[in-house]
């Protein structure tokens, strides 16, 4: 209950709820070009524009909801256009993430003085490749799930811990002052646990929350509906970087 405490008063004393609003906006903007390359580049704009945002939600969770809108406009004459532009923007959408990413661990981790690491080219690429892996796990555990209902649960347990582990890897490179590597496990966990719970919460309330709304509000209700998803994730990554920092400060008081 103490660590508890300790937890909530972190989080409360860095503004964890703001630090998940400017990293919930850097990942909105990074999803548009993600979404651009995904249905021009691999070809999959014709499957995607006869595919519902639920049904999209439910295999790509809330990637799926920008795919879905985008798959039109990549279904146009511009469609190699729009590819080179996407990785361009891309690029420097990843970098934008790396940027928060980086600035919200200093903080948590009170690691202001240190040196901290810069969001180069390589390290830009290796975020994305990271990122990109999340869906890769999140698509085969959906493929898994549309063969077999028993199976797709098992696959929705066990694609937790390579969540996790990609996770650990993206952490692993920001600030943490000096925390052994076994530090970060508790909030890699809670990142792998969570997210599978957000692709749930996905694919049963939030997209179809978002058609709902889009009778109401048009286009703004699913931007609405993909803002309070990415939110949710944002918040879940601040939340795994205050757990981590609270436990290894409590652990070194201890010893």
């Amino acid at each position: 209950m103490d660590a508890i405490f300790d937890v909530a008063d972190r989080d409360a004393e860095v503004g964890g709820g703001i630090i998940a609003g400017a990293l919930a906006y850097r990942f909105f903007i990074w999803l548009l070009p993600l979404a651009l390359v995904a249905v021009a580049g691999l070809g999959i704009a014709a499957d995607a524009s006869s595919t519902s945002p639920e049904s999209a939600a439910g295999r790509l969770g809330l990637a799926g909801l920008v795919s879905s809108s985008v798959a039109n406009a990549a279904n146009s004459s511009a469609r190699w256009y729009a590819l080179v532009v996407g990785l361009f923007a891309l690029f420097l959408a990843t970098r934008s993430v790396i940027r928060v990413l980086i600035g919200a661990h200093r903080l948590v981790w009170s690691d202001v003085r240190a040196v901290a690491p810069r969001p180069t080219i390589p390290a830009s690429l290796r975020l994305l490749a990271l990122l990109l892996l999340f869906f890769a796990f999140g698509g085969i555990a959906g493929a898994v799930r549309a063969e077999s209902f028993g199976l797709g649960l098992v696959a929705i347990v066990l694609v937790a811990l390579p969540y996790a582990g990609i996770w650990l890897l993206v952490t692993i490179r920001l600030p943490h002052r000096g925390a052994d590597w076994t530090a970060l496990l508790p909030g890699a966990l809670l990142v792998g646990i969570g997210i599978q719970v957000l692709h749930a919460a996905a694919a049963l309330v939030i997209a179809p929350w978002a058609i709902a709304k889009q009778g109401t509000y048009g286009a703004l209700g699913g931007a609405a509906a993909l803002l309070v998803g990415l939110f949710l994730l944002s918040r879940l990554m601040v939340g795994a970087a205050v757990l981590n920092a609270t436990l290894w400060e409590r652990q070194s008081r201890s010893a």
